[in-house]
């Protein structure tokens, strides 16, 4: 049986105001809030360890939002989600008069768009992700040593993978944040859109990290990694592999003796490679499969699984590129990694299923968290199994 997680909703008390708003926010942070949504015409929400809570005692109402925009945020805003593109934007908030320490902040990444919320048409959404002030500590993570050990090479490309809201960012800052504690002499520099985590401070014992933002600093990712190749740093940070252009410019980095960071919404380590090669045209992608290969260092594929305690707990599916596996790899065409390595990976036990099968058994997970990340199909299969060991016992 899971622990309930409570949340008192707010009250507005009817003023969705700059400065109510701002309260409203505090009130999220002190409880752990990950995530916050507020529609027009519908409640506040917010995310708590997975788990969604209504965040308000009263709806908010579409036309109190247009003033909440201008306010909070710029006018500028509202042009583009009316003009259907959408917007990406950041918001920090201080002040010892909303109960934050002098000297700290809170911050959000936040998105806004427009569209039907039941019956409410042309309602704008807006979706923020709070941002810790401190950086998460890769020590706390549970990384596997084998996997920590792979993390600092000194060149190379490596993958931080996983749908949306696995974790990606965080461990990519715990990342950067053990860089700046333990390796002084490694100049960090990122392309983020927006920046999220804010690296540096007085305890970074090298050179202060460089954070761009895409659209605001730098014209795109890609764009961002040529221009971070004429910056001698020692680690390159990218948001997001999306498009061939940022692909094609991580392998350059990659293999012209950078250690570049980037993320991919993909689910598993397989999936990964495909994506990476197959964004190229087919009479391209042999050739860009062994410059790929030659710069992967290593790929992590991450979700965070709703824990029995109300809390949520990461698993890892990954893979380590040595010179035995690129060896190994380079024996056979490139279609057919995907499936070596899937396969090595159910060899070892060694999945995202096998990791989360793991933590079912030992009652840390529900059976529909289980079900919800690898399918009924498999949840019948290990059960299958695990009767077939013990009649062998």
């Amino acid at each position: 049986m899971s622990t309930i997680i409570d949340f008192t909703p707010f009250d507005f008390q009817g003023d969705v105001s700059a400065h109510t708003f701002k309260q409203f926010l505090k009130h999220c942070a002190d409880n752990n809030v990950s995530d916050i949504l507020i529609q027009g015409g519908d409640y506040a929400w917010v995310e708590i360890h997975g788990r969604q809570r209504q965040a308000s005692s009263h709806t908010i109402k579409q036309g109190q939002l247009s003033a909440l925009i201008g306010s909070v945020w710029q006018a500028e805003v509202e042009i583009h989600i009316r003009a259907g593109d959408g917007a990406d934007r950041s918001l920090e908030i201080s002040g010892e008069e909303l109960g934050i320490e002098r000297g700290k902040y809170l911050r959000f990444r936040c998105n806004f768009i427009q569209g039907r919320v039941a019956r409410l048409d042309n309602a704008y959404a807006i979706t923020m992700r709070l941002i810790p002030f401190d950086l998460p500590n890769i020590l706390n993570m549970g990384i596997e040593e084998e996997l920590f050990e792979a993390l600092y090479p000194g060149m190379g490309l490596g993958f931080v993978c996983g749908p949306t809201g696995s974790g990606k960012t965080t461990l990519q800052a715990g990342v950067y944040g053990y860089t700046g504690i333990q390796m002084p002499d490694r100049k960090v520099i990122t392309y983020e859109d927006p920046v999220e985590f804010v690296l540096g401070g007085p305890h970074w014992k090298g050179p202060q990290p460089h954070q761009a933002q895409v659209g605001r600093d730098i014209k795109s990712f890609a764009h961002g990694l040529r221009n971070a190749m004429r910056r001698k740093p020692g680690i390159v940070g990218i948001g997001e592999m999306r498009d061939l252009q940022t692909i094609d410019a991580a392998i350059e980095a990659g293999l012209t003796g950078h250690l570049t960071y980037g993320t991919m919404h993909t689910e598993s380590v397989a999936e990964t490679i495909n994506r990476a090669i197959q964004v190229y045209p087919p009479s391209q992608q042999s050739a860009i499969a062994s410059r790929l290969l030659g710069c992967l260092r290593f790929i992590i594929v991450q979700r965070l699984l709703k824990t029995t305690d109300g809390k949520r707990q990461a698993i890892r599916e990954f893979v380590i590129f040595d010179r035995e596996l690129r060896n190994e790899l380079q024996a056979h065409s490139y279609e057919n990694w995907p499936l070596l390595i899937r396969t090595q990976l159910e060899q070892q036990k060694a999945t995202l299923d096998d990791k989360a099968w793991a933590l079912y058994e030992a009652g840390r997970i529900e059976k529909d968290e289980f079900i919800e990340l690898a399918g009924h199909k498999a949840f019948r299969t290990s059960t299958l199994g695990r009767i077939h060991s013990q009649e062998a016992v």
